[in-house]
């Protein structure tokens, strides 16, 4: 893709994050290793609000679903969509009406984001105690 393309599916994309987009303050924990060779997990860095939108799943936004005899189900009920100069990492956190999320995986797969129009979140929601919703 050349780069009048991308620069206008940015446009396009930066207009769709901006119709409903949302003020996300990600929380980013660090992790020590263990002499077993676990990690654990420390202390929060508090990055800087960035703009998102939460959005269904949409095939066309990420590739995670499941076969069943009904066909494809979607692994994830929501997907958060950024800008591609997005700063969410996998394992970020975040609250947002109430609801306590944490990102499971970015797409693009690569930190190279200069082709490309957007970061897509996969996020799991959780309880206050870490646990998966069921």
């Amino acid at each position: 893709m050349d780069a009048t393309m991308t620069q206008a599916l940015r446009k396009v994309m930066g207009a769709f994050i901006k119709a409903d987009g949302r003020s996300i303050v990600l929380m980013r924990p660090t992790f020590s290793t263990t002499p077993t060779g676990g990690y654990v997990k420390g202390d929060y860095s508090t990055l800087d609000a960035q703009i998102f939108r939460l959005v269904p799943y949409k095939r066309r936004l990420t590739d995670l679903t499941t076969s069943k005899a009904d066909g494809e189900i979607p692994l994830l009920p929501y997907v958060l969509v950024g800008a591609f100069d997005s700063d969410v990492e996998r394992m970020d956190e975040f609250t947002l009406d109430g609801v306590f999320y944490r990102v499971q995986g970015i797409e693009p797969h690569t930190n190279d984001r200069v082709r490309t129009d957007r970061v897509v979140a996969q996020l799991i929601a959780l309880d206050e105690r870490g646990v998966t919703w069921a």
